[in-house]
Formats: structure tokens, C-alpha cells, sequence
């Protein structure tokens, strides 16, 4: 009976397929259902994980408070999460555009989005009320540099109220924070706190302390180096649910590991690759007498 072979083609590039995205090498040999089979079991593993740790549990570095600043650590999971291939890619990009110049705690570009947060009389908690709008903020020359100023326009959370904020940057000896957050970094809201200038519309005294979020875009936060506050928040909030957010990320990529040998090598068992090994050479003549 004769043998049943697979064509591997070229294998290594087959591998690198697999590798990039897991089942594309066996989709290029033309064995599609174990192809499809990768393709949907190691990708699905790896969303599933993301989904799990709401779209942060991929990230090549992190950063913890020390003296002088933030300290750099390697999160050595992501050599795991790395042989999904392009699927966790971006966090090499990431790791760099959060290290550069780009990103910075200045306005580098108009906000027009819409705003959660609250209104309060300087640190008084018991004071402050729901509000939620369209918040829109310039950056506009000042005698110290940038400064930053806007609209908010919206409700009272509570009453329903129309309120219409005039806002400006806060008063350096007044609030520790800065205006607006850095722009990329791995929580998809961006910090917002502005010093309410006049109330156009809306209850006296509604106090002078704005302090919510806007949405980051996308490519501004997955996959970014996570922060040590971020990961605390995560670990609080998620607990065990971001412990295993982060193994099914990494056993997704262990996973393709499977995938790409078979890619190169073929299957392990039952059927034997078609490659120029011992059964493609000429059986050996009768042995001499």
C-alpha cells in the first residue's frame, strides 16, 4: 500500500506563517482543517484572555514607583505572548511610542469628546455632583508656556440640570494634578482636571474642581507598558480574573509552538511529509553475495 504524503512546500517559510498567524503555514500546504483548527483554538485562547483582562494583559515592560521616578521592569510573560506572532506585535510598537518624545502631559492636539467626572469644591468630596457632557479643551500660549482652556457642556447627573462650564487650567498652588494625562498609556481613559472659571449655565456654586476622563483612541492604549497604579487597580478590581487573563495569553503563544513545529516538520505521526529524505532515494541494490 503505498504512503501517504503531505506536500510541506517550503517549510520554513510555512513556519514563519504559523508563527505570524497561527494556522497560516498548514493553510499554505493546503491542509486547511488543521489550519483553521490552529487559527481558531490559539487565537481564540489569546482574545479570550485579552477580553478577560479588559485589553491589558499583553505588554513588554512596566513601571513601578522608585526614587527618582518610575522604574523600567521587563515583564518576562511576554516571551510567551510573543510567539502568537502579529497578534502581540504591537506591544513591541507601544513600549517604544511610550518612551519618546510623543508622549507627553502637554495637549498636543484639541479634545472634543464626550466627559464623565464630577464637580466639587476644591477637595470636598461631600460637595461634588455627577456631571457628564462634551468637554472640548485648546492649548493656547501663555506667559509660562502652554496653557489650556475650554468648554464643558452637560447635565447634573442627579437633577438632569444643563450646566455649561467655562474651564481653565488650574491654579498651580491650588490642585496637585496636572490638566490633562499623558497621551498614550495603557488606561483607555485619559485624566481630566480643570478649574472651573465661570458657571455660563447652571447652580451657583457648583464649585471650581472638574475632575473626570475622556476616552483615549485605541491605538493610544492596547498594548501599552503598564503603570505601577494601573496594575494595582487591575489587580484590585479583576483579582484572580487578571491572574488568568494573563496564563491564557501565555499559553496561547506555547500553544503555537505546536503550530509552527508542525508547520516545518510535518505531522508527528500517521502521515509522513513528503520531503527528500530516506524513502525518496533508490532502494539499495541486493546485498553481495
Amino acid at each position: 500500500m503505498p504512503t501517504v504524503t503531505v506536500d510541506l512546500k517550503t517549510p520554513w517559510l510555512a513556519a514563519l506563517l504559523s508563527w505570524a498567524i497561527p494556522g497560516a503555514g498548514q493553510i499554505y500546504q493546503k491542509r486547511y482543517f488543521k489550519g483553521i483548527l490552529f487559527l481558531v483554538c490559539i487565537l481564540g485562547m489569546f482574545g479570550l484572555g485579552i477580553n478577560m483582562g479588559e485589553g491589558r494583559p499583553v505588554y513588554v515592560n512596566y513601571y513601578v514607583a522608585g526614587e527618582g521616578g518610575l522604574l523600567k521592569k521587563r515583564n518576562y510573560g511576554y516571551l510567551s505572548q510573543m510567539l502568537v506572532g502579529a497578534a502581540a506585535m504591537p506591544a513591541i510598537i507601544q513600549s517604544s511610542r511610550f518612551e519618546s518624545e510623543e508622549n507627553t502631559w502637554r495637549l498636543t492636539q484639541p479634545i472634543d469628546e464626550p466627559f464623565e467626572g464630577v464637580v466639587r469644591a476644591g477637595r470636598d468630596v461631600a460637595s461634588q455632583q455627577a456631571v457628564r457632557g462634551r468637554i472640548s479643551l485648546n492649548a493656547v500660549p501663555g506667559s509660562g508656556g502652554q496653557q489650556i482652556e475650554g468648554h464643558l457642556v452637560g447635565t447634573l447627573v442627579e437633577t438632569g440640570e444643563p450646566i455649561d462650564l467655562k474651564l481653565s487650567q488650574p491654579p498651580r498652588e491650588r490642585l496637585d494634578s496636572i490638566p490633562v494625562g499623558l497621551r498614550i498609556s495603557a488606561d483607555p481613559k485619559r485624566h481630566v482636571q480643570m478649574w472651573v472659571d465661570q458657571v455660563q449655565q447652571g447652580p451657583e456654586g457648583l464649585g471650581e474642581n472638574l475632575i473626570g476622563s475622556v476616552a483615549r483612541p485605541l491605538r493610544n492604549w492596547y498594548q501599552v507598558p503598564l503603570q505601577d497604579n494601573e496594575l494595582q487597580d487591575l489587580n484590585g478590581r479583576l483579582g484572580k480574573r487578571w491572574e488568568l487573563a494573563m496564563v491564557l495569553t501565555w499559553l496561547a503563544g506555547l500553544l503555537n509552538i505546536l503550530a509552527i513545529w508542525d508547520a516545518f516538520e510535518g505531522p508527528a505521526y500517521g502521515i509522513r511529509p513528503a520531503t527528500a529524505r530516506g524513502e525518496d532515494r533508490e532502494p539499495p541494490g541486493p546485498a553481495p553475495q
